[in-house]
């Protein structure tokens, strides 16, 4: 009997060591809204929101967050590299609200936009970074929307220094 016991013990040790071993999940993502903040002559500023669910049972560190966006199927907005860290709870959802701001490469890109009569799609890929020098992955991202026409000059409107 106290063989039997030992092995049940060992094996009860065992899978309990296996679990806590056990590779972490990588959180959820979930696209929000993007907001447009500014468009003018130097570039355009978006705000990005999504939630992460975090499913494992320890604190996840995000150490930063890379986008790259594309207005209107052909404007190259470029890629911006966030390296804040963030904490992501434990069986949590958190809401996380990213800054992108981009200098236009091309200058003509923003007189096309203006000069557009409709609504521009936009698409934001990205991925957002998980864990430090020993684990470590990336969690990709992706949303589609539509910045309005009235949106463009609004933003662009917002832009000029207010009159004195």
């Amino acid at each position: 009997m106290g063989y039997a016991w030992t092995v049940r013990a060992l094996l009860l040790v065992l899978s309990t060591l296996a679990g806590a071993c056990s590779k972490p999940s990588p959180p959820t993502l979930a696209p929000e809204k993007v907001s447009l903040n500014r468009i003018d002559v130097a570039g355009l500023s978006l705000d990005i929101s999504m939630s992460a669910t975090n499913p494992n049972s320890v604190d996840l560190t995000a150490s930063g967050v890379s986008s790259h966006v594309v207005v209107g199927g052909t404007h190259d907005v470029g890629t911006v590299n966030l390296p804040e860290a963030i904490t992501l709870p434990a069986g949590k959802t958190t809401r996380l609200d990213v800054p992108l701001a981009k200098t236009w490469s091309d200058i003509g890109a923003l007189a096309q936009l203006a000069l557009a009569a409709g609504d521009l799609p936009y698409t934001v890929d990205g991925t957002l970074e998980i864990g430090g020098s020993l684990l470590h992955v990336g969690v990709p991202f992706h949303f589609d929307g539509t910045i309005t026409h009235a949106q463009i000059v609004g933003a662009m409107m917002n832009s000029f220094p207010a009159p004195r």
